[in-house]
């Protein structure tokens, strides 16, 4: 007798997806099709360190009585069909070995959800997209690769709706288009929003959308809105002035104009410099910008009741317009988030004397509700207060870091341009506030005191400058505590210097 082969579909979603909902309604369009079909579920485990898997096979009928023996877990190589819905989760599929260049059709969408490891890396740790969508099109023998969140967004439906409808749409499965839409009237809930969501993965994947191919982009002169922004396009390359023209609209909302001016000043002292090109001013420029637009308890609360976010916290909770929904901020202010508001003389007295009194690490807990009235103006007088900022000790700080930092890159410009690249990149050690900006700052110094300054200082070769820098960064990204750049530090120490080899 032949043996007959079921059609083997894997299914990775995130919690809250609807992974199981989606494996409900291939079951069923299976069975109503006139095949067997069995599914299993492995849950998935929390704080984004793996999906919950749906594992379905299919296999017809023999219209005998008999049954056919399936098997109740995936084998590596041997999926037909994977469906995932999320980058990240599809590539750890690839890992896995479910999904195999010689039989694998995949749907996934592009979307992240970023893991705690990605958000709470000292720099970017985010994984690069084009390199997993590059791997998945590698491993797969056809791959519809799209963003069916921002679809199902656009339909005013779910994802899961919306993968089906993909996966009906690449006639990947031996089941007829009408029955997947059975099984959705069938489960009786919110059938009009699931069925808009199957249409439109389903014409997704039947026009072939297969690769997200990019159209060879038009290049085009950005657009200024008023004279500061219209500077920035004349003192910088078109490449640097893309991203000049988003720091001055960035710093302007942070602060005023008048920020924005002083921003395009310490470009321009770059901008005049031949060697000065427009990978080096385009990494400056966005660097700067985001050193500039620190984040402080003024900033927080501007970004707490920023336009739009209550509209953006409604869409993530799939809340319908007319639902009332509640937000809660959670804060914990320390003593430096405090006093730092203060002006600098009065504010390093006052932490002083916190510290003298071993309240260092205290902190006040505090429960704000955005969306109540009293919770709002609290927060709509903090943001207001963006008018004191230029009085405060952390804006004195950091407009004295950001000094130091642009004194380093210009005299390592005149060594080396390289390595002022480097240098450059340094300033995405220090971000954020409190405890992880503390740590960032104190890496960062270390950096240029035993690094940077003993190379522009000319205590080491010249030709281990760039090398040294970007190694020390990367040694400082690993470990907040400091310790491979300790240990760095002290190789280099151990390296002779130019006048010792010279002597030699």
């Amino acid at each position: 007798m032949k043996e007959i082969r079921p059609v083997r579909l894997l299914i990775a979603a995130l919690g809250g997806e609807g992974g199981g909902v989606l494996a409900s309604w291939i079951t069923n369009a299976a069975v109503a099709a006139g095949h067997v079909a069995q599914r299993t579920s492995i849950p998935g485990v929390a704080q984004r360190t793996g999906a919950t898997t749906y594992y379905l096979e299919i296999a017809p009928d023999a219209g005998n009585g008999e049954k056919p023996v399936l098997a109740l877990n995936p084998a590596p190589g041997e999926v037909d069909v994977m469906l995932a819905s999320e980058l990240l989760e599809t590539t750890r599929a690839v890992q896995a070995g479910s999904i195999t260049p010689s039989r694998t059709h995949l749907i996934a969408s592009t979307h992240r959800v970023f893991t705690v490891e990605e958000k709470s890396a000292m720099a970017d740790g985010r994984i690069d997209p084009e390199k997993m969508q590059g791997v998945l099109r590698q491993f797969s023998k056809s791959a519809v690769l799209a963003d069916l969140a921002a679809t199902a967004r656009a339909a005013n439906s779910q994802l899961n709706a919306v993968m089906l409808g993909a996966l009906a749409g690449t006639k990947a499965l031996p089941i007829a288009d009408d029955y997947f839409r059975m099984a959705i009237r069938a489960e009786g809930k919110a059938i009009d929003a699931n069925l808009r969501g199957f249409e439109a993965g389903y014409a997704l994947a039947a026009q072939g959308n297969t690769a997200e191919e990019k159209s060879t982009p038009v290049l085009r002169a950005p657009r200024a809105e008023n004279q500061i922004e219209a500077r920035a396009i004349r003192i910088l390359p078109r490449e640097a002035a893309e991203i000049a023209l988003e720091g001055v609209r960035r710093l302007t909302d942070y602060q005023n104009k008048a920020y924005a001016a002083r921003y395009l000043d310490r470009l321009e002292r770059f901008a005049k410099r031949p060697v000065a090109d427009a990978d080096f001013l385009r990494e400056l420029a966005r660097l700067l910008a985001v050193r500039m637009s620190f984040e402080d308890t003024i900033r927080v609360a501007q970004l707490k009741i920023r336009e739009g976010r209550i509209e953006r916290l409604r869409r993530e909770s799939g809340t319908g317009d007319d639902a009332l929904i509640r937000v809660s901020e959670f804060m914990k202010p320390g003593p430096e988030e405090i006093f730092s508001m203060l002006p600098p003389a009065l504010a390093r007295r006052a932490l002083a004397w916190v510290e003298r009194r071993g309240w260092s690490e205290r902190s006040i807990k505090m429960k704000v509700s955005t969306t109540s009235v009293f919770g709002f103006l609290r927060l709509r007088l903090l943001a207001g207060l963006r008018w004191w900022r230029p009085r405060t000790l952390r804006f004195a700080e950091e407009n004295a870091w950001v000094e130091r930092w642009l004194d380093l890159v210009e005299r390592a410009l005149t060594r080396d341009p390289e390595a002022a690249k480097a240098v450059v990149a340094t300033a995405s050690l220090v971000k954020g506030y409190g405890e992880t900006m503390k740590r960032g700052l104190k890496n960062w110094n270390l950096l240029a005191d035993f690094v940077i300054e003993p190379f522009l200082d000319g205590r080491l070769p010249r030709e281990q400058f760039a090398n040294a820098v970007t190694q020390g960064r990367i040694a400082a990204l690993k470990d907040a505590d400091g310790r491979p750049l300790g240990a760095l530090i002290e190789s280099l120490r151990a390296l002779p210097g130019p006048q010792q080899i010279a002597a030699e």
